[in-house]
């Protein structure tokens, strides 16, 4: 009897296979005390790294360029320009003024007025290219400041990143021993599991083997009555 329901329910219904048994006498004799000690010195050299991430600045989310930067550039180029032009600026009056005497125009008259106003035209226009430039080298100013703001703030934000990464690496890459008991958990339920789908099964060709035999027996009976 013990034999037929043994057939019945499976070889493995009421113990466990080979493959499940070497799986679970592997993860139950699976040594994880120099990784368990190695994380332990890693998590705490990570807390300690991760306690000094208040001491480093923050990610930067935005940057800002600087006015001053534009404003100084554009008062240096326009001054040099002012500088270099002045002296040169007088000179040509002075020898414009020589050359009208000589010519025998006299000061307020309007010949002397248009030559004056034509040579003060000359060197408006130069100072307004002047002022241009400086504009120009503000605005170079400027940008440059910008991206020189934005390199800072990539600098710093890949220095702390990386500095997580590195405490990050050092909490990975291997079983810790609570790990290694999830695995014998989950093999030891999925164990039971398939345990209990063949007795699940083997009830159920029980039931059938029952009611085969039942549907036999009246036939026997009546033969023997003939």
């Amino acid at each position: 009897m013990s034999k037929a329901v043994g057939s019945i329910f499976g070889a493995g219904s009421t113990g466990t296979y080979g493959f499940e048994n070497n799986y679970t006498n592997y993860l139950n004799n699976y040594n994880t005390g120099n990784y368990d000690n190695t994380l332990n010195n890693l998590t705490a050299n990570a807390l300690s790294m991760s306690q000094n991430l208040g001491a480093m600045p923050n990610y930067i989310f935005s940057v800002n360029a600087s006015d001053d930067a534009r404003r100084a550039a554009e008062q240096a180029v326009y001054q040099a320009y002012v500088d270099k032009l002045t002296p040169q600026y007088q000179q040509q009056q002075a020898d414009l003024e020589t050359s009208l005497a000589n010519k025998g125009i006299s000061v307020g008259s309007e010949a002397y007025q248009r030559a004056m106003n034509d040579l003060q035209s000359t060197q408006n226009a130069a100072l307004n290219q002047a002022a241009y430039n400086s504009v120009i080298a503000g605005q170079n100013a400027y940008d440059n400041s910008l991206s020189n703001s934005i390199s800072a703030a990539n600098f710093s934000n890949n220095a702390r990143q990386n500095y997580i990464s590195q405490i990050l690496s050092q909490l990975q890459n291997s079983v810790s021993g609570y790990e290694n008991q999830m695995n014998l958990y989950n093999a030891q339920h999925g164990i039971q599991a398939r345990r209990t789908q063949d007795e699940e099964s083997g009830w159920k060709n029980l039931g059938t083997a029952v009611r085969t035999v039942s549907s036999i027996t009246p036939l026997k009976d009546a033969s023997h009555r003939l």
